[in-house]
């Protein structure tokens, strides 16, 4: 249950964050994307780890049987739990589990999601997360999994000072000092290794987008 990175127990960051990616996020289109992408039926369930505040759990949850939504900070998980009541979505169970302690039955889950979250944790945890993603994952189901990444370069401080200049000219200097915290606190895979980890754990690897800066889109079946 450590954090990386920006402490998400703390209810100051977790506000100041939902806060901010509210205004900066139409999750209105995003939800409908990974609704398609994921081919979501009225019968399936979801897991969402990593589910953060809730949004897209909370979105998901219209076109589905039921959804799961897990987080390793309890503040975000209960955060996300008074949206679900005030948007009278009754179909979530939330608990405050990660990738390493979330318990589901084997092959019970017919879509898994998880959108920035994998990178707080070293390689080694990473694989293990993984495989217990593809345990619970019926066969033939979906993971869609989205992450920050790192491309191949030959010159990395050039590269990062370059990416938080890009952010901070979108986002302001918060984001811009939590990009640099996330460069250097969290643990950011590079693409080919992910895509290495992914198919050891079982997964085939369906479609992979990179987008810029540095994040990394993964749609895989079991």
């Amino acid at each position: 249950m450590v954090h990386s990175g920006v402490d998400f127990s703390d209810s100051n960051e977790v506000q100041v964050y939902d806060s901010y990616m509210q205004k900066l996020r139409d999750i209105s289109p995003e939800v409908k994307k990974m609704k398609d992408v994921l081919q979501l039926g009225t019968n399936d369930i979801v897991l969402d780890i990593g589910a953060g505040t809730g949004e897209m759990a909370i979105g998901l949850a219209a076109h589905c049987k039921h959804v799961l939504a897990f987080d390793i900070s309890a503040v975000m998980i209960e955060c996300a739990k008074q949206k679900a009541i005030k948007r009278q979505c009754n179909n979530i169970t939330f608990a405050q589990a990660g990738f390493l302690t979330f318990m589901q039955p084997l092959h019970s889950i017919d879509r898994i999601i998880s959108q920035f979250a994998l990178h707080h944790l070293p390689d080694f945890w990473k694989f293990v997360g993984l495989q217990q993603i593809h345990s619970a994952l019926k066969p033939g189901g979906i993971f869609c999994l989205q992450d920050a990444v790192l491309p191949v370069k030959n010159d990395y401080e050039s590269y990062f000072s370059e990416v938080v200049r890009q952010v901070e000219g979108g986002g302001g200097s918060k984001v811009a000092r939590d990009t640099e915290k996330t460069f250097r606190d969290e643990y950011l895979t590079l693409d080919w290794i992910l895509e290495g980890l992914l198919e050891k754990a079982g997964f085939r690897i369906v479609s992979r987008e990179y987008g810029a800066p540095f994040v990394g889109t993964y749609l895989c079946t079991k």
